[in-house]
């Protein structure tokens, strides 16, 4: 008998490991491969953001193909509050404060709360609702745990990692700064 327990035991513990997805841990040296697509001029734009700082403000090192590297910083406020998301050429070579309403590629604490809690935020001044997705987000090759948000009318929508220290987002389609970004991987 108790060897029959142990063994329905074994395999109950393998298939709740198996449903489990997949929720990547951000910290200092972590990589993300990002492609970015300009609508506007129909081009795709690799960009790869480095976390090098999560202490205080969060700094990540960027490069970007034809433009260079350089520094984005995040304000300690930003990350718990901001409720909009940067896109703007950064400084070449140097470091681009963020204002401590913007992030970039993340969403502050606050706004993930509100996307947890009610299942609705604001970022940009656009209203989204967290809804269903019935196609799997991938991150290196891995289901990854994702709240799906589309905006009220329909036109911007946006995945977001399921981590209350670093919410990530994973893909946003049909921005209204005309940018869109897949993340590729993370190592």
């Amino acid at each position: 008998m108790k060897k029959i327990f142990s063994i329905a035991l074994i395999t109950l513990s393998s298939f709740v490991a198996f449903a489990q997805k997949y929720i990547p841990q951000i910290k200092v040296g972590t990589i993300l491969k990002y492609n970015a697509f300009s609508r506007a001029f129909g081009q795709s734009i690799p960009l790869t953001l480095t976390i090098t700082n999560l202490t205080g403000a969060v700094d990540m090192q960027y490069s970007i193909p034809q433009l260079g590297t350089g520094t984005f910083e995040i304000s300690q406020s930003a990350m718990q509050s901001a409720k909009k998301m940067a896109f703007k050429e950064p400084q070449a070579d140097g470091v681009t404060k963020l204002k401590d309403d913007e992030t970039l590629a993340v969403l502050s604490k606050n706004t993930f709360k509100d996307l947890t809690t009610s299942k609705t935020f604001i970022l940009n001044g656009q209203t989204f609702n967290v809804t269903a997705d019935t196609a799997p987000f991938k991150i290196n090759d891995q289901e990854a745990d994702v709240f799906y948000a589309v905006t009220t009318n329909g036109k911007t929508k946006m995945w977001v990692l399921n981590n209350p220290d670093f919410p990530l987002i994973c893909k946003l389609q049909g921005g209204p700064q005309g940018i869109d970004l897949t993340l590729e991987s993370i190592k």
